[in-house]
């Protein structure tokens, strides 16, 4: 379950299955509880945006204060829309916040390394959890539709599989806020992917335009990966819907921030 957060002015989600495994601190962001100004008011986490970085680095210190972890240890993803998945190392610590951001590629990012903490970012787009409670290893991924129908959640559970001999049946996962179906319209060619990609279930018209359900489209992915469905949280949550809570593309387009998932294994 995800549950919304009120401390020092701000409002985060966490979810309840990974704050009782006692080995992670964790947040969705939203857009409440920051400094930032305008069309990015206030908790704006988006880089190379219209808004002052100074302002979006302290956004990024109070949410770390809020829930704990080392704002300069950070490491940012990279999102493009692909499958890329990097390994976080030592020498990526502060990635994006101490320096300029150095991957070319990673809308996921994996790691067993504790005080670690990892972030990706989204405003519709899908921000996935990843948590294997016996060989703590953490990780998180961006999803959109382009990534969603390259099953970067599926691979980011098979890399940690692969690499980290995770058994699915220990690994929590979590879809959070994110465009739901009644919000997303797409065009013909998008929704005949999903369909072909993922079933029928996936892509639902109403009236004459198709709309897209991403979250059922990962949710086959995890089970076919080998996540158990009770191990599957689902937030329901909608940034669209939600706006004047969550940052939303589809409501606002460019002039906006973005929204963190923020994950560290202790």
């Amino acid at each position: 379950m995800f549950k919304l957060n009120y401390k020092d002015g701000a409002a985060y989600y966490t979810i309840s299955s990974f704050e009782e495994s006692g080995i992670v601190k964790h947040c969705f962001t939203t857009r409440l509880g920051g400094v930032s100004k305008g069309c990015y008011a206030s908790m704006n986490l988006r880089s190379h945006s219209g808004d002052d970085w100074n302002n979006v680095l302290q956004n990024f210190q109070i949410i770390s204060d809020i829930i704990g972890i080392d704002r300069d240890r950070l490491v940012l993803s990279k999102q493009t829309h692909d499958d890329v998945i990097h390994t976080v190392a030592d020498d990526d610590l502060g990635n994006g916040i101490l320096r300029e951001n150095k991957f070319e590629s990673a809308d996921a990012l994996i790691t067993d390394k504790p005080n670690a903490p990892i972030a990706v970012f989204s405003a519709d787009c899908v921000p996935l959890f990843f948590l294997d409670t016996k060989n703590r290893v953490i990780a998180l991924a961006h999803s959109g539709w382009r990534g969603t129908v390259k099953r970067i959640g599926q691979k980011t559970i098979e890399k940690m599989k692969n690499d980290y001999n995770s058994n699915p049946e220990n690994i929590l996962t979590a879809i959070g806020p994110s465009i739901q179906e009644e919000c997303f319209e797409v065009g013909d060619d998008v929704a005949e992917i999903f369909i072909n990609e993922f079933g029928a279930e996936t892509a639902k018209k109403y009236g004459e335009k198709y709309h897209v359900n991403m979250q059922k489209a990962i949710r086959a992915q995890f089970l076919e990966a080998g996540i158990p469905a009770s191990n599957i949280d689902d937030s329901g949550i909608c940034t669209r819907c939600q706006s004047g809570l969550l940052f939303s593309h589809r409501k606002a387009g460019d002039k906006r921030g973005n929204l963190g998932a923020f994950l560290q294994l202790v």
